[in-house]
């Protein structure tokens, strides 16, 4: 024998309430979901990084045209150069500027010189290879053994000079320059596309690459610095100190 239960009018209008506070919590749950990246939610930084790693560490040089933005917020500045980099191994590297033309930074496998003459003809800096780092050899710094070095956390997908790329940052996990990388790696193959140093003095640096060439043919001159006459080579104390070239 089936029993009926009287249903109030009261009861009816609490289950409805009941149902439209349900359906709206779901509805909440899903625009929630849909408002992060979907990128974000299944990527890994560090594997990304590691592809880029492999397609880099396969080729003996890599050049590229570069935009570097350097903000300065301490003076109010900003400056922007141009020119073309190549990395090569074992341990070389030069950032050759179009403008300011003649300014060069150059790790020769033994020692990494930097010359501003748009700043300072008359100065040299000069300073052992391996300690070089700081964002000069993009590959060595940043795409190699990663994990050891730095916190990756992606961040997400953003548009570079029309390309799509993953956008990464990178927290240095040892004593280091700058409190950041951010690095943009191309999603559609692992290049990468630009490069974000946010220095601990508050400097900001930018670098954008294009016309990225693998294995490109490149002199040896390139990897090559020669001391203008009568400027002055400048090293770090311990390392021989200040002399004249």
């Amino acid at each position: 024998m089936r029993t009926a239960y009287a249903t109030s009018p009261g009861s009816i209008r609490a289950a409805s309430t009941l149902r439209r506070i349900h359906v709206a919590a779901a509805i909440g749950s899903m625009a929630l979901l849909a408002a992060v990246p979907l990128p974000v939610l299944g990527q890994d930084g560090l594997a990304i990084i590691d592809a880029a790693g492999d397609r880099y560490a396969a080729v003996e040089t890599v050049c590229a045209d570069f935009t570097q933005q350097l903000s300065v917020p301490l003076l109010g500045r900003e400056r922007t150069g141009t020119g073309r980099l190549c990395t090569g191994r074992p341990n070389l590297f030069s950032m050759r500027f179009d403008d300011p033309a003649g300014d060069v930074i150059v790790v020769d496998g033994e020692s990494a010189w930097v010359y501003f003459p748009s700043n300072d003809e008359k100065t040299v800096m000069k300073a052992p290879a391996d300690q070089s780092a700081g964002g000069r050899d993009f590959h060595r710094e940043f795409l190699v053994d990663t994990e050891t070095k730095y916190d990756v956390t992606y961040e997400e997908v953003e548009v570079v000079d029309g390309q799509r790329a993953h956008r990464l940052r990178l927290r240095p996990t040892r004593p280091a320059s700058y409190r950041a990388a951010v690095l943009w790696i191309d999603e559609g193959q692992p290049v990468l596309r630009r490069l974000r140093l946010e220095e601990e003095n508050g400097n900001v640096r930018t670098i954008t690459l294009s016309d990225v060439v693998f294995g490109a043919d490149v002199g040896a001159d390139w990897f090559t610095f020669t001391v203008p006459a009568g400027a002055l080579v400048v090293e770090p104390p311990g390392t021989g100190g200040r002399r004249s070239p």
